[in-house]
């Protein structure tokens, strides 16, 4: 594979990573399936590289050394940022985890009954529900 070539397909996999660290940081959820399924094709291609991972490192390491280093930091870069990525990912999930149990706790049969008693137990004892 040509340097241009290789240049060119790792600079969309690393633009596709990092705009879903975009979409993420920005919380755009208009935009976060797209960038999902673009980041996942990115992916998909590093890994049907023909030849594999390691033929993808063979090809970058047989340019002179001011080539393979662009082609490297653009690879470390994309590296950072889906790792970044699945950190805000984490994130928003227990942000969600949260807000779910707030929203829960806001709930009127989330406190006592107006007669003093407990939402979910019946005849003095607590159903599976609590």
């Amino acid at each position: 594979m040509s340097f241009d070539d290789l240049l060119s397909f790792l600079k969309g996999v690393a633009s596709a990573i990092e705009d879903l660290r975009a979409a993420l940081e920005a919380n755009d959820m208009d935009r976060l399936p797209a960038s999902l399924e673009n980041t996942n094709a990115a992916l998909d291609a590093i890994q049907s590289y023909p030849g594999g991972t390691e033929k993808l490192k063979q090809d970058i390491h047989q340019f002179e050394p001011e080539k393979t280093t662009q082609l490297l930091v653009l690879l470390d870069e994309a590296s950072v940022n889906h790792q970044i990525n699945g950190d805000l990912i984490r994130l928003a999930m227990q942000r969600s985890s949260a807000m779910q149990s707030f929203i829960a706790q806001q709930a009127p049969s989330a406190t006592y009954g107006s007669d003093g008693g407990v939402p979910g137990s019946v005849g003095g004892v607590l159903s599976r529900k609590v």
